[in-house]
């Protein structure tokens, strides 16, 4: 009797035990592979997602080149995030092209892909999380067409990455507005790989090679960072200087009077957004295929708003 009524605990014992197990929130692995590991953009990107991964226990890996300008070693960072088979990938590509095959390859191993901010030459992904590039290039141009007196100025576009979506993206919605909308005309165009001194580098030749061009626009914040800081070494606070993004430092330029107008992403939301898509996706859930967050324009007046104040500085 005494060993019938041992064996029967045992067995309700067992059963609560596994009951309990099943119960337990799994824990799943997932690489965000970003483009740069060292950038206020990434690091309040990484911080949204860091929220979403609290919520939906998810462990997170933040990866990436150090720098930008560095983009090609993102190859060899998603080959070996492959490699260890994590549950999912979030993946900022860095090229368009060039970032397609290592995706791919990723997608054939079984590991689903999550895009963010930045496509690739394929659809093999589950979802795409972003601002809407083209839209955020023409709020940019409106701005410039609103704000700029001369309406046959001639404007110098400095971009970042050539090959990168946002990159096409942006200048497609900043040169469409100007050319359907203005009089204005784009006089010079130069890519500066995301590298801040080269940006300077540029504006400087395209200040002394086109004394013409009244407006300067940088297309992310590593492009504009540079041209504000070409434009305040050489005095020149008549020159309209427009920008995509506005990091601390470009906040400082705008207070100074050298940055105009800046149209904001929102790092963070796509940070968390692209966890709790990720997350739907592990748990077989139906996403959207492209999920865009919105932009915002900041300018001298309304740059200590508590709502721009968050994303200028995420991290205060």
């Amino acid at each position: 009797m005494v060993r019938r009524i041992t064996a029967t605990l045992m067995t309700v014992l067992l059963v609560i035990v596994l009951v309990s197990c099943s119960t337990v929130k799994k824990e799943y692995q997932v690489d965000l592979i970003v483009k740069s590991t060292d950038s206020d953009f990434w690091g309040s990107v990484y911080d949204g997602a860091k929220a979403a991964g609290a919520k939906y226990n998810i462990n997170l890996r933040f990866l990436g080149p150090d720098e930008e300008k560095n983009y090609r070693n993102q190859v060899r960072i998603i080959e070996q995030s492959a490699a260890r088979k994590p549950d999912a990938i979030i993946l900022a590509a860095a090229d368009y092209s060039i970032m397609t095959k290592p995706m791919e390859n990723a997608v054939d191993a079984g590991i689903p892909v999550i895009m963010l901010d930045s496509a690739v030459d394929s659809d093999r992904w589950k979802s795409f999380v972003s601002t809407d590039n083209t839209n955020a290039g023409a709020v940019l141009a409106a701005e410039v067409a609103k704000r700029v007196d001369k309406s046959d100025a001639k404007i110098g576009v400095i971009s970042f990455v050539k090959n990168s979506s946002p990159s096409q993206e942006r200048y497609s919605g900043f040169t469409n507005y100007i050319t359907q909308n203005t009089r204005m005309s784009i006089a010079s165009t130069v890519y500066c790989d995301s590298d801040i001194d080269l940006a300077r580098k540029l504006t400087l030749e395209m200040i002394k090679n086109s004394p013409d061009i009244t407006v300067i626009v940088g297309l992310n914040a590593q492009a504009a960072t540079g041209a504000a800081r070409a434009l305040a070494e050489l005095g020149r606070k008549d020159v309209f200087l427009a920008a995509i993004d506005c990091t601390v430092e470009q906040a400082a330029y705008m207070e100074q009077d050298i940055l105009k107008v800046a149209v904001l992403q929102n790092p963070y939301l796509m940070g968390y957004f692209s966890v709790q898509t990720t997350y739907k996706v592990l748990k077989k859930e139906l996403v959207e295929k492209n999920i865009a967050t919105d932009v915002c324009v900041v300018d001298k007046e309304n740059m200590f708003s508590e709502e721009v104040q968050q994303l200028i500085f995420p991290f205060y």
